[in-house]
């Protein structure tokens, strides 16, 4: 993000930025222009909350759904996933 300089009006640059609230947030931010390389800072917060997503309910799954999505997925790779001899781990 960048903003304009209260100074010149050059176009300023984020160097570092934390959190102060959860909805509050300090940038520090410079100058570009050498000439000036004015350093300040800026507060962004939370205004208006315009849609709020919405919260489905999620289905318990069970064992058996379980078992099946991890077959699945642990056969995705195929023989390109298994250690070759040269790769195996000496016992």
């Amino acid at each position: 993000m960048a903003l304009q300089c209260p100074e010149c009006g050059a176009i300023s640059h984020a160097r570092s930025s934390f959190y102060e609230a959860p909805s509050i947030k300090r940038t520090y931010y410079q100058c570009k222009n050498l000439e000036c390389s004015c350093t300040f800072t800026a507060l962004e917060s939370v205004d208006t909350i315009i849609a709020r997503p919405n919260k489905v309910e999620t289905k318990d799954e069970t064992s058996s759904e379980q078992s099946e999505k991890s077959a699945h997925i642990l056969g995705k790779y195929g023989a390109a996933s298994r250690l070759s001899n040269r790769q195996q781990i000496p016992v």
